[in-house]
């Protein structure tokens, strides 16, 4: 499969997207986080430390336009790739790694070129081509969604203008952290369930803006504050769409004092 992606001419739609960023971006995904490469070990948690480390950097400095040579695929077969795959590059691994929407909505279109490309030349069917295509537009349009959401959360919470002025002189009572799966909308505000846990949290108040631009089952990388007979957002981090899988629980072992 590696050729299949290196060889693509990004020249052909008039260099008007990012396809080479694209491609390398996917195949780092593809070896480092998806299933096909499974039978990597990491013998300690230092050794693990450094390569997820050494791959942020490389992120770092893709997003700044300076491009590395991609990852070897091997002899990855082309056959391996699934719908699913493309699903969990645009919808989680870009958003956890960047969360700009303008570069993941490019992406997209870079992959429906790419995805043009391979069926063109009789590599795939009609019938699988639209089936990744069918995909990449209904992950792509979600991951925009979230990934200005998650913007406009972050301005919003570090602002400070998250807490209402009858609050600020109260203490936190209770913090919950992890990944959370808004479960509704309701009294002005979202409801946040945990796998682990058997209560849901909310209303967390939010401006009537950013609640519309929420929707149910999105996951939120998120820190919760209770303070007085409320609850505040205190961090935001990825907001990630209710089609790809996270798995939704709250962080453990933390201690904090308000």
């Amino acid at each position: 499969m590696d050729a299949f992606i290196r060889h693509y001419d990004c020249r052909q739609d008039g260099g008007r997207l990012p396809v080479e960023q694209c491609m390398q971006a996917l195949t780092l995904y593809l070896i480092h986080y998806s299933d096909l490469f499974n039978d990597q070990e990491f013998p300690d948690e230092g050794e693990y430390a450094d390569w997820e480390e050494n791959l942020e950097a490389h992120m770092n400095d893709l997003l700044q336009g300076d491009i590395e040579p991609a990852g070897d695929l091997g002899q990855l077969q082309l056959a391996a790739l699934d719908p699913e795959h493309l699903r969990d590059f645009l919808g989680w691994f870009l958003l956890r790694e960047s969360g700009d929407g303008e570069c993941i909505r490019l992406y997209g279109e870079s992959l429906k070129a790419w995805i043009g490309y391979v069926t063109d030349r009789g590599w795939w069917n009609k019938a699988k081509s639209l089936d990744f295509s069918d995909m990449v537009d209904d992950v792509a349009q979600a991951a925009v969604r979230v990934a200005r959401l998650s913007q406009v959360l972050f301005h919003f919470v570090r602002s400070g203008t998250g807490v209402p002025p009858r609050l600020r002189g109260l203490r936190f009572s209770r913090f919950v952290e992890g990944h959370g799966r808004v479960s509704g909308v309701a009294d002005g505000g979202l409801y946040f369930s945990f796998d682990n846990r058997g209560e849901m949290v909310g209303p967390v108040l939010l401006p009537r803006p950013i609640v519309e631009m929420v929707e149910t089952g999105d996951v939120f990388d998120v820190e919760m504050g209770l303070r007085g007979d409320s609850w505040v957002m205190v961090d935001i981090g990825p907001v990630y769409p209710g089609c790809v899988y996270v798995e939704v629980e709250e962080y453990q072992g933390f201690e904090k004092i308000s």
